[in-house]
């Protein structure tokens, strides 16, 4: 619990730094300045006919994800003792996945709502991947993302070229993952010993293993962030944006290991409901470019740096983060 208080903590510290952040842009704060209003007002020009805003995001990411290294087994001493017991000494390295590029996608829509400065959006990420390292003994891994964020932010100019805007909200996730390890490998004889001994108790000297791990995740829980804007005219500007939440949810583990041997084998099967709290904090910064077009339209051209944390949320392996970070494109319409 300790741990888990001071990861929140290091997600606030985050949320604070300006080179952090997730973004949803207050598009409709890029009006020039007004001279007779005050630093730290709201919005310069909101309209009261309101404004409806939909972007589409292609996401290049790749996912990682700590405590997931296994160790393979590359052979087996077996001793076989005067009494007749079989005696087995395992050795083998550890290894970690090669964890891959793919594709994503992200679905935008917001409203800016007439005579005011505040907006209401919704936000649907999906991802999947897939990573795997090894040929002989083979380890898969397979993880699948799909995070729904509703939100209203609230839009502040500072002057005619910073901007900022903080925004709260609720996340609904849902993240899935397997893996997949086995192989098969040589077990060498102790030629010291006894031919009796030998004859009496080993027939194969080939051990097989297999481990089949699930787990899934559901959670739901706030969300809050901000986003700092900064317009270096022509319609392009630059932002940052960070926010954190803590999803409250329960993981749905199931385990599933098999090691065969010459003499028998070992089974284990593992299934646990588990309640808890998720941490997690995202982060962005990037360009975007807004230009007026036909009938009072809106063109949003975006590219971004995103980088994001689930905290602790390994639990068929050793405890560990996960994390997605990478490139996002996005273009959409303001009508």
């Amino acid at each position: 619990m300790t741990n888990f208080f001071s990861k929140i903590n290091v997600a606030i510290t985050l949320l604070l730094m300006p080179s952090i952040g997730y973004a949803y842009g207050d598009y409709s704060n890029t009006l020039p300045y007004a001279d007779n209003m005050s630093p730290l007002t709201c919005c310069c020009e909101p309209t009261c006919c309101g404004q409806g805003f939909v972007t589409a995001e292609l996401l290049y990411w790749r996912a990682f994800e700590t405590g997931l290294d296994t160790c393979v087994p590359n052979s087996t001493s077996d001793i076989v003792t005067s009494d007749g017991k079989v005696i087995s000494r395992f050795s083998g390295r550890g290894r970690d996945l090669n964890f891959d590029w793919n594709p994503g996608f992200r679905i935008n829509g917001w409203y800016d709502l007439p005579c005011t400065c505040w907006d209401v959006g919704v936000s649907w990420t999906h991802f999947d991947t897939n990573s795997s390292r090894g040929h002989e003994h083979r380890h898969r891994w397979n993880i699948n993302l799909d995070v729904i964020d509703v939100f209203a932010g609230y839009g502040y100019d500072i002057n005619a070229c910073f901007a900022f805007r903080p925004f709260f909200g609720v996340r609904s996730a849902r993240i899935d993952q397997k893996t997949h390890s086995g192989g098969r490998f040589d077990s060498d004889i102790d030629s010291s010993l006894p031919s009796y001994s030998l004859s009496s108790y080993l027939s194969d000297n080939r051990v097989t293993t297999v481990n089949r791990n699930k787990q899934k995740f559901n959670g739901v829980g706030p969300l809050i962030g901000l986003e700092a804007d900064w317009n270096i005219g022509c319609g392009f500007s630059l932002y940052v944006s960070a926010d954190v939440t803590w999803l409250y949810g329960q993981f749905d583990v199931h385990l599933h290991e098999i090691a065969e041997f010459f003499d028998g084998a070992n089974i284990c099967k593992f299934r646990s409901d588990l309640d808890t709290v998720l941490a997690g904090a995202d982060a962005a910064i990037g360009v975007r470019w807004i230009t007026d077009c036909y009938c009072n339209t809106r063109l949003i051209v975006q590219v971004a740096l995103e980088h994001h944390s689930y905290y602790d949320f390994n639990r068929i392996g050793n405890y560990g983060d996960l994390s997605f970070d990478g490139v996002s494109i996005s273009a959409g319409l303001g009508f």
